[in-house]
């Protein structure tokens, strides 16, 4: 299994809100029918001008094909909302108690 956290930092909560409601509105209709990732919006109530995404994938090549629509769909409301972009990303190692 990969991971992915996109962390962004917005100016204001206003904007990570405004963002977050794209993440609501569009991510359950671009991830329709799509299996092998699993998308989760994380919120910070002390801090709330970051919006903090986790991605999870079975593979490589569904984290590429999700990625290709990261880049053409969400990439646009991050340029019209700026913010600091950071990400990690890797395989899974270690994994206790499933939830």
């Amino acid at each position: 299994m990969r991971i992915k956290i996109f962390v962004r930092t917005f100016t204001s909560g206003e904007d990570a809100e405004m963002f977050n409601s794209v993440l609501h509105t569009k991510w359950p209709m671009l991830l329709q029918g799509k299996k092998g990732a699993r998308f989760r919006l994380v919120v910070d109530e002390d801090k709330p001008h970051v919006s903090t995404v986790v991605w999870e994938f079975e593979n490589a090549k569904i984290q590429k094909d999700i990625e290709a629509i990261i880049a053409q769909e969400i990439v646009r409301f991050t340029k019209a909302l700026p913010n600091k972009e950071m990400h990690f990303q890797g395989e899974v190692e270690l994994d206790f108690n499933e939830a």
